[in-house]
């Protein structure tokens, strides 16, 4: 299923994801020189339980418990102890179930099949303890990790706890009609109002969401003015940041959203939002559905270049022998269709045409196509490497020099154009927060972004479920995926993902697959469907 690419109303705060000035709930990647052509590392746990590895299982109980390379203990405190990555509580993974007890973990150190070490205080054999039990782990099956919903209004609160109606009437003062005040002496109309009733300028004690913007422009908050430190609210969100939900339940006479980091919202307040479009990429020579959804049919493209149509007035079209007089053919195109071309252009009638490898020709106005740059130097015969065309808005995955998948991104738009360069993955994550102050749209949260792979400082590719504009200049500067894109390149690209893990850091011996962005972006909404730019 395609849908337009808008979002609604509500979504219009976040059409837009910045990136390069991101604060992520992450760990810290360890800093270290990748090697220049290292083979990808196999992941040794991978489908235990497919296999039938019958434990034991240690369970994350904690929202990161680390994976360290060593045991850290006084033995070996002058060693450079590296973390590998993390599991998020929730997550089981295939562990040797002696607990080797050292003097900073007196619960003892977990020894996990896929290398690496959890200390016991983050994890547990036990898989019904219940902060194991209870957690929320990933859905691996779907295109996304977790359901997801935006705030649909300023001030809407995250409990730490249920509060009681009386607390949520006074900390929701939009659950009852408020009173107009009265003047101070009802005789005179003109006389200052009382002590009750407020500043009629805004000011002083109204709170921040009830405050209007010049221009309908973000609130004039910062990330730091939503916490709160003391009483039920941990934080207060502006429209549009969006949650990641666990589960609905009742209390206190009415139903809430449980979020899987374990905070409470009202669920009137909260729109489930589902992926604005199913679109996904193609796996070159493939055409056995492995990567297909169940709403979009596989495609068989066995080669690049590749094309892919931009807006949904593609059309097939033909030319006479002196290619100079086109005329449509019968059968649209659909938005987002992958066609292979021939690398042959012509011109005609003011227009640009691509020939495909079908014979029939495609304006080059109604879409974009791969044109990857050079292979980089000192290529592996399989070395995994992903081109990032900023011009073309394409990612094209290779194997050595060979093409193996091509999809159609969103880089970053006008002042937060993607940096070119030449990268390495350095941190993959299924899930995590992504929240930052912006001069241009105000502080924005989302939680549990899903499949992140940073490559340089905070720009990532990562998957995008509030946008279906890919093709086009969209983001604060990160490469954004459709959902099905960022689940399978996260799946294919190294460091791999051991089993039941939830993050995986590059180190010497398994470095990050090798990133190129090269072609300078649009930088404005420019392009062949330039009503994909507007903040919907």
């Amino acid at each position: 299923m395609i849908r337009p690419c808008r979002a609604p109303a509500v979504l219009a705060i976040l059409a837009l994801v910045a990136c390069a000035e991101r604060k992520t709930v992450a760990p810290t990647a360890q800093q270290l020189p990748p090697a220049a052509d290292a083979q990808p590392a196999p992941n040794t746990a991978v489908g235990a339980a497919d296999a039938g590895y019958e434990g034991p299982w240690l369970g994350a109980t904690v929202l990161q418990a680390p994976v360290l390379s060593e045991m850290e203990s006084e033995r070996n405190k002058e060693s450079k102890v590296v973390r590998l990555g993390y599991l998020r509580y929730g997550e089981k993974v295939p562990a040797f179930g002696e607990a080797r007890r050292q003097p900073n973990c007196p619960e003892g150190w977990y020894e996990l099949l896929a290398g690496g070490f959890v200390c016991g205080r983050y994890a547990t054999l036990d898989l019904e303890h219940p902060k194991f039990r209870d957690a929320h782990a990933p859905d691996l099956e779907s295109s996304l990790p977790y359901t997801y919903g935006a705030n649909v209004a300023n001030g809407t609160p995250l409990y730490r706890s249920v509060p009681s109606r009386a607390e949520r009437v006074k900390l929701e003062p939009w659950l009852v009609k408020p009173k107009k005040p009265k003047p101070a002496d009802d005789d005179d109309p003109y006389a200052a109002p009382g002590p009750d009733a407020g500043d009629a300028t805004g000011d002083d004690d109204t709170p921040w969401w009830e405050k209007e913007t010049p221009d309908g422009g973000p609130p004039p908050v910062t990330l730091d003015d939503l916490q709160e430190n003391e009483g039920p609210i941990e934080r207060r969100m502006v429209k549009g940041f969006f949650l990641s939900l666990d589960r609905q339940f009742p209390a206190g006479g009415a139903t809430w959203w449980r979020t899987v980091g374990g905070l409470i919202a009202p669920v009137e307040r909260i729109f489930v939002s589902k992926p604005v479009t199913e679109f996904h990429g193609v796996w070159l020579g493939k055409d056995d559905g492995s990567y297909a959804t169940k709403n979009v049919a596989p495609r068989r493209v066995d080669k690049l270049p590749v094309a892919f149509v931009m807006n949904g007035r593609g059309h097939r079209w033909t030319l006479d022998d002196s290619h100079k007089h086109p005329s449509t053919a019968e059968g649209k195109i659909d938005h987002f269709e992958a066609v292979g071309l021939t690398g042959t252009t012509v011109s005609a009638a003011g227009y640009e045409f691509w020939e495909t490898d079908e014979g029939w020709w495609l304006r080059a106005i109604d879409a974009t196509k791969t044109e990857p740059g050079p292979f980089p130097p000192s290529l592996g015969e399989h070395e995994k490497w992903i081109d990032v065309n900023l011009k073309r808005q394409t990612l094209v995955a290779f194997e050595g020099q060979t093409p193996v998948f091509a999809t159609v991104v969103s880089s970053g738009r006008n002042e937060h154009e993607t940096p070119t360069g030449a990268f390495r993955i350095r941190e993959k994550h299924i899930a995590a927060t992504m929240h930052a102050d912006t001069a241009t749209d105000g502080p924005y949260s989302i939680e549990d972004v899903p499949y992140i792979e940073y490559f340089n400082a905070g720009y990532a590719l990562h998957g995008a479920f509030w946008h279906g504009a890919f093709g086009n200049v969209k983001s604060h500067g990160c490469v954004n995926l459709s959902p099905w894109d960022a689940k399978n390149v996260f799946a294919w690209t190294d460091p791999q993902l051991p089993e039941g893990w939830h993050g995986v850091l590059a180190t010497r011996e398994r470095p990050g697959t090798r990133v190129l962005v090269h072609g300078k972006g649009p930088g404005t909404c420019e392009g062949p469907d330039t009503t994909a730019c507007e903040d919907h």
